[in-house]
């Protein structure tokens, strides 16, 4: 089941989370938003995507790509999920989280959605399992699914 990890991160915090995430999910790919190759997204059974919030709960313009691509590509039967970090001081704690989320479930198999405030600490990552483990739960039901309907 080929899975990418696609993530933006200018303070260093969505980096380390994407990371802390690769290490539950060896098998997929990492992949830094400028290193991904917005064509081959329909070459994935699964995607992650990690995002840190801008401004009032905004996207960074370095991820409106991405979502402006799974927004329009025909990928329902890809699985998702969506993972960053913020501040809950501001108004939107993990507003770009939210926006992301909400377009995916539309477009997707949303699966799970995971924010943490600012760095992730060592008691995040049981937090951080969960939401591996429930990725990879969704993932193994939508390749059974494919499976049997291609069996018939």
């Amino acid at each position: 089941m080929k899975t990418a990890i696609v993530y933006h991160s200018a303070g260093g915090n969505t980096k380390a989370l994407a990371e802390a995430i690769f290490s539950f999910l060896p098998e997929a790919e990492l992949f830094r938003i400028k290193d991904f190759d917005l064509s081959t997204i329909s070459q994935y059974e699964g995607l992650l995507v990690g995002t840190y919030t801008w401004g009032d709960g905004d996207l960074p313009a370095k991820i409106v790509p991405l979502y402006e691509e799974l927004e329009v590509a025909q990928v329902t039967p890809l699985v998702t999920g969506v993972f960053g970090t913020g501040e809950t001081n501001y108004n939107h704690f993990c507003g770009a989280v939210n926006q992301f989320r909400d377009m995916l479930f539309a477009n997707t198999q949303l699966a799970v959605t995971l924010k943490i405030e600012q760095m992730y600490q060592d008691s995040d990552l049981s937090r951080i399992q969960k939401f591996t483990d429930v990725f990879k739960a969704k993932l193994k039901a939508q390749q059974n699914k494919f499976e049997k309907s291609a069996a018939l």
